[in-house]
C-alpha cells in the first residue's frame, strides 16, 4: 500500500496549486478527512502515485499541523469517490452532483482511467462510474445499477 493520501470530498474541498477550489466545503479537522489507506479505500492498486500532490505548503498556511500532506488531485479523487461509492458500496455518491464541480475537475480524464482499466481487466463495470460523470442530469442508482435504492 502506498503512503496515505488526502481524498474524496475532503481533497475536492482542498484549494491545489494553480487550480481554482473544486468543492466550495472547508475541509475540517484532520481527524474527519477522507485519507485514502486509512479511514478510506486506497485505489493505489488501479492509479500507483498518479494525481497524488503535496499540499503541505497549503496546509501549513492554513495553520494545520498533520503528518498526512499528499493530496489527490480533483481528477484522483472523483475517482475515489466513484470506486468507492458506486462501485463498492453500490450507492449513489453522497453531497457532490457532476453539476457541482465539473467547472474545475476534467471529466475526461476521470473517464480516461476508467476506460484504461477495464481494458486492462482491472476494473469490471466501469460503466457505472461513467454514468456520474455525465453532466446536465442528475445521476441515480436507477440509471446505471438498476435499482432505485437511494435513487436522487
Amino acid at each position: 500500500m502506498a503512503s496515505p493520501y488526502i481524498t474524496g470530498l475532503t481533497a475536492l474541498c482542498i484549494i491545489q496549486p494553480g487550480r481554482p477550489k473544486a468543492f466550495w466545503h472547508g475541509i475540517g479537522t484532520p481527524d474527519a478527512w477522507s485519507v485514502a489507506g486509512q479511514n478510506y479505500p486506497d485505489t493505489s492498486c488501479f492509479l500507483g502515485e498518479r494525481e497524488i500532490i503535496d499540499v503541505s505548503e497549503y496546509l501549513a498556511l492554513c495553520g494545520i499541523q498533520t503528518d498526512v500532506t499528499r493530496c489527490a488531485s480533483y481528477e484522483r479523487a472523483v475517482f475515489d469517490l466513484l470506486h468507492y461509492h458506486i462501485k463498492q458500496k453500490r450507492k449513489v455518491v453522497p453531497n457532490v452532483q457532476p453539476t457541482d464541480i465539473d467547472d474545475v475537475v476534467d471529466f475526461d480524464r476521470v473517464r480516461g482511467w476508467i476506460k484504461e482499466l477495464e481494458k486492462a481487466g482491472k476494473l469490471e463495470h466501469g460503466q457505472d462510474m461513467q454514468a456520474w460523470l455525465k453532466t446536465g442530469r442528475t445521476w441515480s442508482i436507477v440509471d446505471s445499477i438498476g435499482n432505485n435504492d437511494g435513487a436522487v
